[in-house]
C-alpha cells in the first residue's frame, strides 16, 4: 500500500518529470530571460509534488518527500546548496508544524527513519567505483549495472534493519520475505505500473485505455507473485513489543551496523551492532509481578462485545472473544495484536459464554494464532467452533454449573448453567440465559464474568447463592459484570440484593445501537452506590487482584494512561 498509493519514490519521481516538462516549454524564446528554467523547473516540481501528495490524501511520507522537494526548490531560487540532512530537519520542521500528532502515526516514524537511516549509511559516497558523480558514464553499462545493484541491496538491508525496532514496536512482527519482495515489487511498480497508471489516467481514454490495460495486468501478476511469497512459513516473524531497554541497545546497534564506510573494512563492528539488535526478540516476562494467590483481569476495549483476559502467576484464559462486523472481528483487529505485543502466544482455556457473534467472534481467528489447551463453553453442538476445535484437536467441555477448578493458588467457578442443561439449537432458552457466568476468586475478592445472561438465569444463580457460599463471598471484595452490556432485561435487583457487588463494569461500544447501558439499569447501580465503570469512557481497563499479604492499608490505586486508554484500578 505505501508502495502504490504513497511513496516517496514516486512523489520525487512525479516531481523530477514536471520539472523537465517546464523546463522543455520554458526554453522556448526569451522567456528564461525573465526567469531561469532551473528555478521555473524547480517551482514546477514541487507544484507537481503538491498535487500528488494531495492526490494520496497528505499521508505522512508523501507530505515528508513534498517538503523535501519544496526545500530543494527554495534553495535553489536563494542561491544556497543545502546538506542532506538539512533537507530532512526542514521537511520534519513542517510536519510537525502543520500536524503536531503526527508522532502518534507509525508512519510518521517509518517514513522519517527510513530516509534519515539512507542518508546516514550512504553519506559517505563517492560514485561509481571511487569516480567522482558526473563521471560515471566513462565506464562500460556492465560495470553500471553492478554497482546500482550493491547500492540498491545495501540500501534494502539498511532501511530493513533501520526500521526493526520501530516495525517490532508497532507491529510486533518483522517481514523476512520484504527484502526479496522489494526487490521484485519496487521497480515493478516504480517503472512500470506507476508511469503507465498517471499517463493512462492523464492522456484521452482512446489512448489511456491502452495504457491501464498493461499497468492492471502488470500489477495482477505482481499481487499473485506477492501473495504467494507471503504464503511462506518462514515469511513474517512474529515477536513481542519490545522493552525500552531492548530499543535503547538496538538503536545503538543499528548505528553501528549500518554506518557509512567499507563493509569489509569495518565487518566485525557491524556484526556486534547487529547482535544488539538480537535484544528486541527477547520475550518479556508479561506476569512476573504476580504471584501464587493473585490474578489480573484484563477487560478489553473491544467495541459492543465482550472479551476478558484472566491471568494468575502461570496460567491464562480468555472469556470470550469479541464481535464479528462483516470480514473484520475482533480477534484479529484487538486481541490478537494485545496478545501479540504481551508475547502471549499459548493459554490455557478459552471461555465462550454463547453463541452470539459478539462473545464469539474472534475465536476462529485467534485459533489459527494461538495455542489453547482447552475450551469451555455454552455452545451448541453444531456449532462450527466445535468442529474447528476438533479439528486441531483441541479438548472441549460444556460449561455447568458446580465446575471449579484451582490455578495458582487462585479459585474459578462456574455458576451457571444449571448442571443438567442440554445445549441443543432447539433449547427451550434463547442462548442468552445458558450463558457460562463463571466467578474468579482469591483470599480478598470475588470477580465475576456474566456473559449475557438476562432475568431467568440470574433468577437461577440468585437462588444457587446459598448462606454458606454468601458467607465466603461476604468478606470479599466483588467486582461484577454487568450482564448483557448493561441491558435492561438483566442486572435484576434480586442478583444485585445478593451479591451486593463493590464495583461494577461494563462493555459495550460507544452510541452501540441497542441503548447499552439502559438508563434504568445505570440508574440502579447508582441507586445502590455502585461505581460502574463502562469501556466507552474508561478504555481498556486492568483490574489487579493482590494477595491479603500484599495488601497496604490506604486508599486504592487508581489512575489512567490517556495515551494508550488504559484504565487501572488496584481493588483492595
Amino acid at each position: 500500500m505505501h508502495l502504490i498509493s504513497i511513496s516517496g519514490l514516486h512523489v520525487t519521481m512525479l516531481a523530477g518529470f514536471g520539472a523537465m516538462i517546464a523546463a522543455l516549454v520554458w526554453r522556448r524564446q526569451t522567456l528564461p530571460l525573465f526567469i531561469p528554467v532551473g528555478k521555473l523547473a524547480a517551482a514546477a516540481g514541487f507544484l507537481t509534488a503538491f498535487v500528488y501528495a494531495w492526490l494520496a490524501g497528505f499521508q505522512i511520507p508523501a507530505q515528508r518527500t513534498m517538503y523535501m522537494v519544496g526545500v530543494v526548490a527554495f534553495a535553489l531560487w536563494s542561491g544556497r546548496s543545502p546538506r542532506s540532512f538539512d533537507i530532512w530537519w526542514w521537511a520534519l520542521f513542517f510536519v510537525l508544524l502543520i500536524d503536531p500528532m503526527a508522532p502518534y502515526t507509525p508512519g510518521f516514524w517509518l517514513s522519517f527513519g527510513a530516509v534519515a537511516a539512507i542518508l546516514y549509511a550512504m553519506q559517505d559516497s563517492d560514485g561509481l567505483l571511487g569516480l567522482p558523480t558526473g563521471r560515471e558514464l566513462e565506464l562500460h553499462w556492465r560495470y553500471r549495472v553492478i554497482q546500482a545493484l550493491r547500492e540498491a541491496c545495501r540500501v534494502q538491508a539498511v532501511v530493513t534493519i533501520a526500521l526493526l525496532p520501530l516495525t517490532l514496536y508497532w507491529f510486533y512482527q518483522v517481514s523476512i520475505v520484504s527484502p526479496l519482495a522489494n526487490a521484485v515489487a519496487i521497480p515493478v511498480v516504480s517503472y512500470i505500473v506507476t508511469p503507465l497508471a498517471i499517463a493512462g489516467a492523464l492522456l484521452p481514454d482512446f489512448i489511456g485505455k491502452w495504457l491501464l490495460i498493461p499497468a492492471h495486468a502488470t500489477m495482477d501478476y505482481l499481487a499473485i507473485m506477492l501473495t504467494w511469497m507471503a504464503s511462506w512459513r518462514w515469511a513474517i516473524a512474529w515477536s513481542s513489543q519490545p522493552a525500552w531497554w531492548a530499543l535503547v541497545l538496538s538503536t545503538i546497534g543499528i548505528v553501528i551496523a549500518i554506518r557509512p564506510g567499507a563493509i569489509q573494512e569495518s565487518w566485525m563492528p557491524r556484526v556486534a551492532g547487529l547482535a544488539l539488535c538480537a535484544t528486541l526478540f527477547v520475550q518479556p516476562l508479561s506476569n512476573i509481578n504476580l504471584s501464587n494467590g493473585e490474578f489480573r483481569a484484563t477487560v478489553l476495549d473491544i467495541g459492543q462485545g465482550t472479551a476478558v483476559l484472566i491471568e494468575t502467576k502461570t496460567k491464562r484464559l480468555l472469556y470470550d472473544t469479541g464481535p464479528i462486523q462483516g470480514k473484520d472481528n475482533a480477534g484479529q483487529r484487538i486481541i490478537l495484536p494485545y496478545l501479540r505485543g504481551r508475547g502471549i502466544n499459548h493459554m490455557d482455556r478459552m471461555v465462550i459464554s454463547h453463541s452470539d457473534s459478539d462473545h464469539i467472534g474472534g475465536a476462529a481467528t485467534l485459533l489459527k494464532e494461538i495455542t489453547f489447551d482447552s475450551m469451555m463453553g455454552s455452545l451448541p453442538s453444531t456449532n462450527p467452533l466445535l468442529a474447528n476445535l476438533e479439528e486441531r484437536k483441541v479438548p472441549s467441555i460444556p460449561c455447568r454449573f458446580g465446575q471449579q477448578w484451582l490455578w495458582d493458588g487462585v479459585s474459578f467457578h462456574i455458576w451457571h448453567p444449571h448442571e443438567q442443561t442440554i445445549f441443543e439449537d432447539q433449547h427451550p432458552r434463547k442462548p442468552n440465559e445458558v450463558s457460562c457466568v463463571l466467578e474468579v476468586r482469591n483470599q480478598t475478592t470475588s470477580f465475576w464474568l456474566t456473559g449475557d445472561v438476562e432475568k431467568q438465569g440470574e433468577a437461577d444463580i440468585t437462588e444457587r447463592l446459598t448462606q454458606a457460599s454468601l458467607k465466603n463471598l461476604m468478606d470479599k471484595n466483588l467486582i461484577f459484570m454487568a450482564p448483557h452490556h448493561g441491558s435492561k432485561t438483566s442486572s435484576s435487583q434480586e442478583l444485585l440484593s445478593a451479591l451486593r457487588p463493590d464495583e461494577a463494569f461494563a462493555q459495550n461500544g460507544y452510541r452501540n445501537r441497542y441503548g447499552h447501558p439502559h438508563p434504568t439499569v445505570t440508574a440502579r447501580y447508582q441507586g445502590m452506590s455502585i461505581p460502574f465503570y463502562q469501556t466507552p469512557t474508561t478504555g481498556a481497563q486492568v483490574w489487579e487482584f493482590l494477595s491479603k499479604s500484599e495488601l497496604k492499608q490506604s486508599e486504592p490505586v487508581f489512575w489512567r494512561l490517556h495515551s494508550k486508554r488504559l484504565w487501572h484500578r488496584q481493588p483492595q
